[in-house]
């Protein structure tokens, strides 16, 4: 299976995407097979590129962000409007299936949805081809490049490093336990690694070689969508939380490990808040508060649109070129749980981000992702990954739990200062720590990291927080993880599929 990865990765490293923003410019394979490959800095890039566009493909072949990261949570319900066109309102049902954790259904194939790829989900070997690309950039940069500054072959290593780690977190977070492994060319067939342990070993390599990667490129168009100091601080933030949740023996380090890199990126000053009026624009990435994103617009090539975490959330004029054919959005938050996350008389983000928020229906539709609209009628989105506030309300949760309430404050209130939200006090009625987390929901909602949230601090199963609570044993069993593809076990006898799925 493993022969089979490498020849695959090969193949798709050299696959570009054509018309896209120059960093995403690739030679073809012919022009670097042979003597000329790995010959020069230029070559280097090229491939480096090509990591980044495996990735895109990867998040692109279906609604990946809202699938995983916000349907499971149960909060969203698909449309079904008289009005609505009856086609998609099939499909869209299927929205029902991840509120209440029915993954079986969602991925049966010939149903009403199947064209929305649902499956390319459970399937991981495109992820190993990023991780099998990024091994082998690491060691030909490692073995040296011809004319190839130190400073930029450190730079180079670190975000192999980097790309890396993203794909074993993001894997992590859909399927638990996964394969590890960091040389280049692996062939042997290995079995899947506790992803506890996998994480700490991304944290450990990750942190050695960040500081070798710039807060900011010269090149503004590389800023937020390459990576850079503040993706990989974030990204280690992360890491840190996630094992935190699972780690119960060791959270407090991993606590204090975060409370320290979000002390850093936020003093560094490398990176802010923009107004609330300008969120949209965060949505297209490569603004000051953009840390990470894959960015494809649509007028640059032809990308699933239904891959955008938005898409789903959005109604005309925030996308469709005529009220005929983008009256109603696919989906849309429950109004009781608008109404419990939002306090409708002190918080901006409430008139700022939406339209009929609390309507039960499609005429629901949330401006913050408007954006600038394109010639097919949808906005030019990213997929955001992590941005700048997702690293402010880390650092403030890791203060809390480290007692370390002053600090925790004043991190909650950048954000809902930014708001226009009431500060948040010190002995207020609301724990700190609720707050939080209920600032996370708020402020990220849409954005894919509502799921995530719950199951990392295990209020999945706490029907106080979610409409779709787990039940401890099915969380122990592994009903938050994803389904593993069958294709996983080819050529492997050391490989399991995820035992609650069978």
């Amino acid at each position: 299976m493993k022969k089979y990865i490498i020849c695959l990765s090969v193949a798709m490293i050299f696959t570009s995407l054509s018309g896209c923003k120059k960093f995403l410019d690739v030679e073809s394979i012919t022009a670097l097979s042979g003597n000329k490959f790995w010959s020069t800095q230029a070559d280097v890039e090229s491939f480096t590129n090509n990591l980044y566009a495996q990735l895109w493909a990867k998040f692109s072949s279906a609604p990946f962000i809202s699938s995983t990261g916000e349907l499971r949570s149960g909060e969203i319900l698909p449309s079904v409007d008289g009005n609505y066109n009856s086609n998609n309102t099939t499909s869209r049902v299927v929205y029902r299936s991840f509120g209440i954790n029915d993954l079986k259904t969602v991925l049966v194939s010939g149903r009403a949805w199947t064209n929305l790829n649902f499956a390319s989900i459970t399937r991981w070997l495109e992820f190993y081809q990023v991780i099998q690309g990024s091994n082998i950039m690491y060691d030909k940069v490692d073995r040296g490049i011809p004319g190839m500054s130190d400073i930029d072959t450190k730079r180079y290593k670190a975000e192999a490093v980097f790309i890396r780690c993203f794909t074993y977190f993001y894997m992590v977070r859909l399927f638990g336990d996964v394969a590890y492994y960091t040389d280049a060319y692996h062939s042997d067939p290995i079995g899947r690694e506790n992803f506890v342990s996998v994480l700490n070993k991304c944290i450990a390599e990750l942190a050695a070689s960040r500081n070798d990667l710039p807060w900011k490129y010269e090149d503004a168009a590389f800023n937020g969508f390459r990576a850079n100091k503040g993706a990989a601080i974030d990204l280690l933030m992360n890491m840190n939380m996630w094992n935190a949740g699972f780690d119960q023996a060791n959270k407090q380090n991993y606590y204090a490990t975060t409370q320290l890199l979000g002390q850093e990126i936020v003093t560094s000053n490398a990176y802010s808040l923009v107004p609330l009026s300008r969120l949209p624009t965060v949505m297209e990435g490569g603004t000051e508060e953009g840390l990470f994103a894959f960015k494809q617009g649509v007028d640059f090539g032809t990308p699933n649109k239904n891959a955008f975490p938005g898409e789903i959330l959005v109604a005309y004029p925030q996308k469709g070129n005529t009220a005929a054919n983008g009256t109603y959005s696919n989906a849309y938050f429950r109004s009781s749980y608008i109404n419990k996350i939002y306090n409708l008389d002190e918080d901006d983000r409430l008139a700022s981000w939406f339209v009929n928020p609390t309507a039960n229906d499609g005429i629901f539709s949330m401006k913050k992702f408007a954006g600038s609209l394109s010639s097919t009628g949808f906005p030019d989105w990213a997929i955001v990954m992590f941005r700048y506030a997702d690293a402010v309300l880390l650092r403030a949760e890791a203060a809390a739990e480290l007692g370390m309430d002053q600090e925790a404050v004043d991190m909650l209130n950048l954000v809902r200062d930014r708001a226009g939200a009431t500060l948040f006090e010190i002995g207020s009625a609301e724990n700190l720590k609720d707050a939080i987390f209920r600032e996370r929901q708020r402020e990220f909602i849409g954005e894919g990291y509502s799921f995530f949230d719950l199951v990392r601090t295990r209020k999945i199963t706490d029907g106080n927080w979610t409409s779709n609570p787990l039940t401890l044993a099915q969380f122990n069993e592994g009903a938050w993880t994803w389904p593993i593809d069958a294709s996983a076990l080819t050529r492997n006898p050391f490989m399991t599929l995820n035992s609650y799925w069978l």
